[in-house]
C-alpha cells in the first residue's frame, strides 16, 4: 500500500468515527433526556405524596366548588392557607408540562382528576385575587394546565385505571 492510499484509508476510517461519535452522542443525549424525565416523574410524585399537601388538598376538595374568595376565607384562615399551597404545587406542574419537563399524559395518569377537581374548588378565588391584587399572572399555569387537561383529554380516559387497563400483563 502507497502512502496515497494509506492517506485516503485514514480519510475514511477518521469520517466513520467522526459519524459514529455522533451517533453516540444523540444515544447518549436521548439516555440522559428519558432519564431527566423519570427524574421529573419521581419529583412530581413526591411533591404531592408528602403529608402538608395531603392535607391542604383534603381540605380544599371539602370545600364546595365556586367559593370565592370571601366565601373561602370565612369558612377559616387555613382552608385560604391550604388553597395556596394546592395552587403554587399546580403552579409547578403546569410549568413542568409547558418546558416538556414531564409529560402531561403522566400528569393526567397521576393527578389528573385532582387537578381538575380542584381548579373547580378555587377557580373564582384565584379570580377574585387577581381582581384585588391586578395580577393575571397569579396561578395562570394551573388556569393553563385545566384548559390543556380538557382539551386533550376530555372524553378520554375517563374510565379508571383498573377498568382501562383491566387485561394488561407484566
Amino acid at each position: 500500500m502507497d502512502l496515497n492510499s494509506a492517506a485516503n484509508v485514514a480519510e475514511i476510517l477518521g469520517a466513520i468515527i467522526v459519524v459514529g461519535g455522533f451517533a453516540f452522542a444523540i444515544i447518549q443525549l436521548a439516555h440522559f433526556r428519558a432519564q431527566r424525565r423519570d427524574k421529573a416523574a419521581l419529583e412530581l410524585a413526591r411533591s404531592v405524596q408528602n403529608p402538608e399537601f395531603a392535607h391542604a388538598l383534603r381540605l380544599i376538595l371539602s370545600v364546595p366548588t365556586g367559593l370565592t374568595a370571601d366565601e373561602l376565607r370565612a369558612k377559616g384562615s387555613q382552608f385560604e392557607d391550604a388553597a395556596m399551597l394546592v395552587s403554587l404545587t399546580l403552579e409547578s406542574v403546569g410549568i413542568m408540562i409547558h418546558r416538556r419537563i414531564v409529560s402531561i399524559d403522566m400528569v393526567w395518569e397521576l393527578m389528573g382528576g385532582v387537578i381538575l377537581e380542584t381548579w373547580d374548588r378555587i377557580e373564582l378565588w384565584v379570580r377574585d385575587i387577581r381582581r384585588a391584587h391586578e395580577r393575571e399572572k397569579f396561578d395562570e399555569w394551573i388556569e393553563w394546565l385545566v384548559h390543556q387537561l380538557n382539551e386533550n383529554f376530555d372524553g378520554q380516559g375517563l374510565k379508571p385505571a383498573h377498568e382501562r387497563y383491566a387485561d394488561w400483563k407484566p
